[in-house]
């Protein structure tokens, strides 16, 4: 089943590879010289690879978010870690910070600045407040969610026509990308969310009943909490502000994995980030292939998709349909 599964990945990234506006000749895909050979090793390969990773982290975070605070409605998205980076990106634009450092953009740069100022910010507050760790957490996350969104329309005030549009493309989520310059951050971003999945998965498996039996097992469960919360936290922050927020997946994804394997969480680690990997593929896939005057962004595709799966899931679960 294994070794089935991995196939059909594998599959899926070759398939999605070889798709596009532009059709090419495969006969002509393995000489160095020619356009197809340019078009499937620089655009298309990197960018197939750098959906099946973006998914699998969102979907890999939702899926860690949700087991520490038991709340099926937590994701990256509800504790403003999106928000804040989409925000520092929206603030580069604006000031028009071209260039980079080190080969990243400013618009990177502080986009990831905003999600690890906001991972700060939920972790300073939620000290203050009189309440369990996972309320205070999320509840300190909507409201930086609400702070940033009213930023945002400020910003969107303040900006010319050309800042907007943007602005406005970047909150849409695009996975445009040529050569493999923006794998790498991504990469290293979903390294650290599978290990600390797997590092933690014994504490994860008694976090999804409560805290108190977890600390009655052993478990650090102030240390483990913060070391999950902060390492997912940025590893989200990394790759929103590379390919911008991309919404649904972290939300749908693991409700899913879990109504179809129906196991615990460390059994549906490495399915939910395959199977959120392969969803943002097939999405952007969808996305570059329809025949419209310009490419629709991914994140149009995964809310319309993500929101239609959810409704469905819910109807149901109730047993509606």
């Amino acid at each position: 089943m294994k070794i089935a599964f991995f196939v059909l990945t594998l599959l899926a990234l070759l398939g999605s590879a070889l798709v596009g506006k532009v059709n090419l000749d495969f006969t002509k895909l393995f000489d160095t010289g020619s356009m197809e050979y340019q078009i499937f090793t620089q655009i298309r390969l990197p960018r197939v690879l750098l959906a099946f990773i973006s998914g699998g982290i969102l979907a890999l975070a939702g899926l860690l978010f949700q087991t520490l605070f038991r709340n099926p409605l937590t994701t990256p998205f509800t504790l403003g870690i999106s928000s804040g980076a989409t925000l520092g990106a929206a603030t580069a634009i604006i000031f028009g910070l071209g260039g980079g450092v080190l080969g990243f953009s400013f618009v990177t740069l502080l986009g990831f600045l905003g999600a690890f100022s906001t991972v700060l910010l939920i972790y300073i507050f939620s000290q203050k407040l009189p309440s369990t760790s996972d309320q205070r957490l999320i509840l300190v996350g909507i409201a930086l969610s609400f702070l940033y969104s009213s930023l945002l329309l400020v910003i969107y005030y303040l900006s010319d026509f050309q800042e907007s549009y943007l602005i406005l493309r970047f909150t849409m989520g695009s996975l445009l990308t040529v050569g493999y310059g923006d794998i790498v951050p991504v990469a290293l971003s979903a390294l650290v969310v599978l290990w600390s999945a797997k590092r933690y998965a014994y504490a994860l498996k008694l976090f999804s009943i409560s805290e108190e039996f977890a600390f009655l097992q052993g478990v650090e469960v102030q240390r483990v909490m913060m070391v999950l919360f902060t390492t997912i936290s940025l590893s989200v922050g990394v790759l929103v502000s590379v390919v911008g927020p991309i919404s649904f997946i972290g939300l749908i994804i693991p409700h899913m994995v879990k109504r179809v394997m129906q196991k615990s969480i460390e059994w549906t680690i490495l399915p939910t980030f395959v199977s959120g990997g392969l969803f943002l593929l097939l999405c952007d896939t969808i996305a570059r292939t329809l025949p419209t005057v310009s490419e629709i962004p991914v994140g149009i595709i995964t809310s319309l998709l993500g929101g239609a799966l959810f409704v469905w899931i819910l109807l149901r679960k109730k047993g509606v349909s």
